[in-house]
């Protein structure tokens, strides 16, 4: 792919994240919308793209996988001890997917689906830091799932999760106690 072909590919990611940012329906968001802002023809966005769901799917996870490199690599929380920065992390990860329930519905069952990996990937530096050494990369990259896929299939259908456990997963005390207990019961004591 050439440079002026990767600015375009961009391009279109970048606007698809922006009209993300700005609506609250993800099913009103157009192909001739993201065109129009990231100034390329239809046609571009099916030729890099395939699909509106696809693009959006990747800009989505753009967000979610720049959350993880911006917090690893922040001082902000340098002072916490590693399980306390993961917990920290993931809490954050879902209140910036929780405030659109449609995309966060949306973006999970596609990456459930499609079988992304690039999230657990992004744990893993921060799971390294956790274990100390103590766990093999393949190790890392199975807890790293176990972390996130709980987390996923609980904010596919949060009034089941409600039902099931009692927890309410809006509520904010209430979904950062879940994640607490989650990371507590798959981090060995250590």
């Amino acid at each position: 792919m050439s440079a002026s072909e990767q600015d375009a590919r961009q391009a279109i990611i970048d606007a698809a994240k922006a009209i993300l940012e700005e609506t609250v329906q993800i099913e009103k968001i157009t192909v001739r919308q993201i065109a129009a802002r990231a100034g390329v023809g239809v046609g571009l966005i099916n030729y890099y793209f395939k699909s509106k769901d696809n693009l959006l799917s990747i800009a989505v996870g753009d967000v979610m996988v720049k959350t993880i490199c911006d917090f690893t690599k922040t001082n902000v929380y340098s002072d916490l001890g590693s399980v306390a920065k993961l917990k920290m992390l993931i809490k954050e990860l879902y209140t910036l997917a929780g405030s659109n329930e449609k995309l966060i519905r949306f973006v999970l069952s596609r990456e459930i689906l499609e079988g992304n990996m690039q999230t657990p990937l992004s744990l893993v530096p921060l799971l390294k830091e956790v274990y100390k050494n103590q766990k093999s990369d393949m190790q890392l990259r199975i807890i790293a799932l176990q972390i996130l896929y709980p987390i996923q299939v609980t904010g596919l259908n949060i009034g089941a999760f409600h039902m099931y456990s009692g927890i309410d997963l809006n509520d904010i005390e209430q979904r950062n106690h879940f994640i607490d207990l989650l990371i507590d019961n798959l981090i060995d004591p250590i």
